[in-house]
C-alpha cells in the first residue's frame, strides 16, 4: 500500500517502522531534524513542508495513496490536512489522531469522511478504569466479538507454589502467553509458573478473577483510594474516568496552571495538591501512603518510574506507570509495575490494529507489542459453517475455538459451527502467517 503519514513525531515514527517494513510511506513534516532521523534510519519518503499548506502535498511522488494518516500534535492541523489532502491526491482510507474528545460526538468527522478518529487519552482511561473491576490485572482487554477476556496476572505468591500450567487449565480459561526474562512464550502445560511471571489468560473473567487470587497474593482484593501523579490532559481523562466508579482520588502536580485546569474540570471531586514531584512528605502528610493505587500519568518516562519506585517503597500495593517509550516497557515490568500505554503507544497501537483488522477480522496487540491476537467470528449465513477445520502448525502460535462459552484446543473441533470464535495467538514475529491462515479460511 501507499501510506502518507501527516506528522513525524514519536507516533509519526513508530508508525513508520511498523509500517515500512511492507508498504511504501511518505511523512511529512515541517521539522528537518525530525524528518533527518527518520530518512538515515528507516527506508521511507519524506517531505518537508507545512501539512496545513496546500502547496506541500504537491510535492508528493504518488497521485494516489491507500492510506492517509495525521497523527500531529494539534488537532486543528490534522482535520485541516486530511481536508487538503483529499482534495490533492485519491485517498483510500483516513484515520486521525485527537485530543479533544468533544469531537466524538461532533458530524464533523463522518462530513470529511474520516474512516477512524483515534483519542488516545480515552484509551488510556478506559485500560486505567479496567483496572479497578480487576485489581490484581495488570492489563485487560475486551473484544466485540466475545465476552471473554484477555487479562494479564503477575505471578506474585509468599512463596513458590509450583503450579503448572496446566493446574491454571479450565474448560472457561486457557493461558495463551508468559513473559519471563524480557520474552514472551507460549508455555507448554507441564511449564512451572514462577514468581514474577507475567501470564496472559484468555476467558471467562469471573474464573480468571478467581484464579488471579491465587496467583496474586500481593495485590489489592479491591481499589477504593487512588492518587494520580500529574494534571495534564491525559491525567484528567483518567481521573474523570475513575470517578465513575466512585473511588476518592488525590491528584498531586507542581504546575499551578495544571492545577487551576485540572480543579475547573474535575470541581470538588477531586483533592488537587499543588506541591514539587519531588517531595517525599507527601506520602505522610497527605496520606499518599494509604492508597490502594497510584499511577503516574506524566509524560515523562523516566519520571513516572521515579515516583513509581517511591510508592512501591511506601509500600503501595498496586502501582500503575503511563509508558509511551517501549524501550522502558522491560524495566518498569521487572521492577514490578503496572505498565499502561500512554497516548503515543495508544495511538500507535490503536492505528495500527485498525490497519490490520477489517469487518471480519480483529487484531490485537498485547505484551508491549511482543505479542499479537487475531479473532474471528462465524456469524450466520457465513461459508465457514460446517467447512472441516483445517490448521497449519505454526512455532509460537496457539490457535483456540469458543464454542457455547467453552474453549477447545483447535485440534479438538473438527468443523466449524455458527457462533464459534476463533482465537489465534503467537509472537509478533509470526503475524504474517497468522494473518495469511485466519483470512483464507
Amino acid at each position: 500500500m501507499n501510506i502518507i503519514i501527516a506528522g513525524a513525531g514519536t507516533v509519526g515514527y513508530m508508525l513508520s517502522q511498523s509500517l515500512s517494513i511492507k508498504h511504501n510511506v511518505i511523512v511529512i513534516d515541517k521539522d528537518i531534524k525530525k524528518l533527518e532521523r527518520l530518512d538515515e534510519e528507516i527506508d521511507i519518503y519524506v517531505i518537508k513542508g507545512d501539512i496545513e499548506d496546500p502547496k506541500t502535498y504537491k510535492n508528493l511522488p504518488v497521485d494516489k495513496a491507500d492510506l492517509f494518516i495525521a497523527v500531529a500534535d494539534s488537532d486543528e492541523a490534522n482535520l485541516l490536512a486530511t481536508l487538503i489532502a483529499e482534495d490533492v491526491v485519491d485517498i483510500g482510507k483516513k484515520i486521525i489522531r485527537l485530543k479533544n474528545d468533544g469531537f466524538v460526538k461532533s458530524h464533523v468527522l463522518q462530513k470529511l469522511s474520516i474512516d477512524h478518529a483515534i483519542f488516545p487519552d480515552i484509551l488510556t482511561a478506559r485500560r486505567i478504569k479496567s483496572l479497578l473491576a480487576f485489581p490484581k490485572a495488570n492489563n485487560v482487554k475486551a473484544f466485540h466479538q466475545s465476552k471473554h477476556k484477555l487479562i494479564s496476572i503477575k505471578v506474585e505468591t509468599k512463596e513458590e507454589r509450583g503450579y503448572r500450567v496446566k493446574d491454571i487449565r479450565d474448560s472457561n480459561v486457557r493461558i495463551i502467553g508468559l513473559e519471563r526474562d524480557k520474552k514472551l512464550f507460549i508455555p507448554s502445560q507441564d511449564e512451572v509458573l514462577q514468581n514474577q511471571d507475567l501470564i496472559y489468560m484468555y476467558g471467562d473473567v469471573e474464573k480468571i478473577s478467581t484464579l488471579a487470587s491465587k496467583l496474586d497474593e500481593f495485590m489489592p482484593q479491591s481499589i477504593e483510594r487512588v492518587v494520580i501523579f500529574g494534571a495534564n490532559t491525559q491525567a484528567q481523562k483518567i481521573a474523570l474516568a475513575l470517578l465513575s466508579k466512585g473511588v476518592e482520588i488525590k491528584m498531586i502536580e507542581k504546575d499551578n496552571s495544571l492545577c487551576k485546569e485540572a480543579a475547573s474540570i474535575l470541581g470538588e471531586s477531586v483533592m488537587i495538591i499543588n506541591s514539587a514531584y519531588e517531595d517525599h512528605k507527601l506520602f505522610e502528610e497527605e496520606g499518599i501512603k494509604y492508597a490502594d493505587m497510584v499511577i503516574a500519568a506524566g509524560h515523562n518516562d523516566e519520571k513516572n518510574i521515579v515516583k513509581c519506585v517511591e510508592a512501591k517503597e511506601y509500600g503501595i500495593p498496586k502501582v500503575v506507570a503511563i509508558n509511551n517509550d517501549k524501550s522502558y516497557y522491560n524495566l518498569m515490568h521487572k521492577m514490578g509495575l503496572v505498565v499502561v500505554r500512554g497516548s503515543k503507544a495508544s495511538a500507535n497501537f490503536e492505528i495500527l490494529e485498525k490497519i490490520s483488522s477489517s469487518s471480519i477480522v480483529t487484531q490485537r496487540h498485547y505484551c508491549g507489542g511482543m505479542g499479537v491476537l487475531f479473532m474471528r467470528k462465524v456469524y450466520p449465513n457465513s461459508q465457514l459453517i460446517d467447512k472441516t477445520l483445517r490448521y497449519k502448525s505454526i512455532k509460537d502460535t496457539k490457535i483456540l475455538i469458543t464454542r457455547d462459552d467453552t474453549i477447545y484446543d483447535v485440534k479438538d473441533i473438527s468443523s466449524f459451527k455458527q457462533g464459534d470464535i476463533i482465537v489465534f495467538v503467537g509472537n509478533i514475529s509470526k503475524k504474517e502467517e497468522m494473518q495469511k491462515w485466519i483470512y483464507s479460511l
